[in-house]
């Protein structure tokens, strides 16, 4: 039925548009005051406001004009893209939501805009019925078992952008460094192992070159990255401290920064930060350059990952994988769309995210940018970035269904379908389908991320040096007054509960 929007050449029948309006919706209701069903007037011209993470570009505005031109013709929308800086995200949306500003759509996820703690407090809307009517191709790409990992209290308060599931962690470094400084990247296991590498280059290219070698990521939750290779996962986010170990039959809930292996992450960061591989400025410099990194943590690999990371930092890379595959909860939600319960037009919210899922072209115009501009085609699917190209390539996995991008480079021709086959036959947590309520200890939840947000960037990045084991010990204290204690004892509640409920 809602499908006849997303048709540019379709007629809106009367039959329709009298069936939309037994919806009893907004959307719908207009539609019924339409005089003539030869005319695609039945929606009224709205404008959305759409928040998501990445770096501005010359030539975004063309591409967006784009998409709002095809926009316009199939649901008469025209959308506002509003980048925000990646380590500002969080901080800067969270601002937002609590002040209760008007907007329309934002990407979020258990670690970026918090999903569960948001979801709780109301920040977005509940789309459990509405997704089906307005977005049915897109509830239908899932299995119900993923959408069960959306849900917050029964509900599903965000779209779940079809990507990679199953997470496995890592590591890319430049090839080519990597081959003339005798670098073996299978020696890495560990952050630390990097060093010799770093040390090296460091040591043997210009001073210019080597200002930021390391790609600490500031702001973000790194050491979350390397969940996987450990077997853990994060328990109701990965802000507010609360971890367990995926694979456990009776999994325990554990302060992830309370732990050797959080300890060692800082401590070599510490390292990497007096060796000069951490830009010493990291905490105040406003722009990074990618082709200065010659080692970066890596989220989540999947098939195809080595032309990302080229195309990152204009270089070959080695990918460096840790542990293997695992599918959680929180990878399937991992990027997720949700629409602000301030926006005055939920469905037609829906409608776009319904359409990013379904319409190829207008995703690819969206990823890859305007064809002959940007890239050229040189295959059904396969495409070649153009020189001198001022659009992205965006991230994929932020948008819609990212098996409807076009491939590119090294990518093999079934990318999507290896990776499909590896969502499958992952392993799959214990607690998979597992959602956290926060609601009784919402204030020591609140407290925690604060003090974790407090801490994090200096952490990642080495800034406290000689200080560093003095401010870990400091970082614990104020976790213990904030009411970790009773965070993680309502996350094994919870936790304890649903296994019991497998049984």
């Amino acid at each position: 039925m809602i499908k006849k929007f997303f048709q540019v050449s379709a007629i809106l029948s009367l039959t329709s548009a009298v069936l939309l309006a037994g919806c009893q919706n907004k959307e719908a209701q207009q539609a019924t005051t339409e005089s003539s069903p030869t005319q695609q007037k039945a929606l009224e011209p709205v404008n959305l406001k759409y928040y998501f993470f990445g770096v501005s570009k010359p030539g975004d505005q063309e591409v967006y004009d784009g998409i709002n031109k095809m926009l316009k013709e199939k649901i008469n929308t025209t959308v506002e893209f509003i980048k925000v800086p990646n380590g500002d995200y969080t901080q800067k949306m969270s601002v937002m939501v609590n002040a209760r500003e008007e907007f329309d759509l934002a990407f979020t996820s258990p670690a970026y805009l918090n999903y569960f703690d948001q979801a709780a407090k109301g920040s977005f809307v509940d789309i459990s019925t509405l997704l089906p009517k307005y977005a049915p191709e897109t509830y239908k790409l899932l299995k119900p078992a993923i959408w069960d990992a959306a849900k917050v209290n029964g509900k599903i308060y965000a779209s779940i952008n079809q990507q990679i599931f199953a997470r496995q962690s890592g590591f890319n470094v430049n090839k080519a460094l990597a081959d003339k400084y005798n670098f073996n990247p299978k020696s890495v296991k560990k952050l630390s192992d990097l060093i010799p590498y770093l040390d090296n280059v460091k040591a043997g290219e210009s001073a210019e070159k080597t200002d930021q070698l390391y790609n600490a990521q500031i702001k973000n939750n790194v050491f979350n990255y390397f969940f996987p290779s450990y077997e853990w996962e994060s328990i109701g986010g990965s802000d507010v401290p609360g971890a367990a170990k995926s694979l456990d039959s009776n999994p325990k809930v554990f302060n992830e920064y309370d732990t050797p292996e959080f300890k060692d992450f800082i401590m070599t960061l510490k390292d990497f930060q007096k060796k000069g591989l951490i830009a010493k400025d990291s905490l105040t410099r406003p722009t990074f350059d990618a082709t200065k990194y010659m080692a970066a943590p890596i989220a989540t690999l999947m098939p195809g990952i080595e032309e990302t990371v080229k195309n990152t930092h204009k270089a070959d890379q080695y990918i460096i994988p840790l542990g293997d595959p695992i599918l959680t909860s929180p990878n399937a939600i991992a990027t997720m769309t949700a629409i602000s319960t301030t926006s005055k037009h939920p469905e037609r919210a829906l409608m776009v995210i319904e359409l990013l899922n379904t319409d190829k072209d207008l995703y690819n115009l969206l990823v890859w940018g305007t064809e002959g501009v940007d890239y050229k085609k040189i295959g059904d699917k396969r495409i070649e970035p153009l020189p001198g190209a001022k659009y992205g390539p965006a991230y994929g996995w932020m948008f819609g269904n990212q098996f409807n991008a076009y491939i590119s480079g090294t990518q093999p021709d079934d990318v999507w379908e290896k990776t499909k086959a590896l969502n499958e036959s992952a392993k799959v947590s214990t607690l998979y389908g597992f959602s956290f309520n926060v609601d009784s200890i919402k204030a020591e939840s609140a407290n925690s991320a604060a003090i974790v947000n407090e801490y994090r960037a200096a952490f990642n990045t080495g800034m406290f040096g000689d200080d560093t084991e003095k401010k870990y010990n400091e970082f614990l204290a104020k976790l213990k007054t904030a009411g970790i204690d009773k965070v993680l004892a309502e996350k094994q509640k919870q936790v304890d509960a649903f296994i019991a409920s497998k049984k």
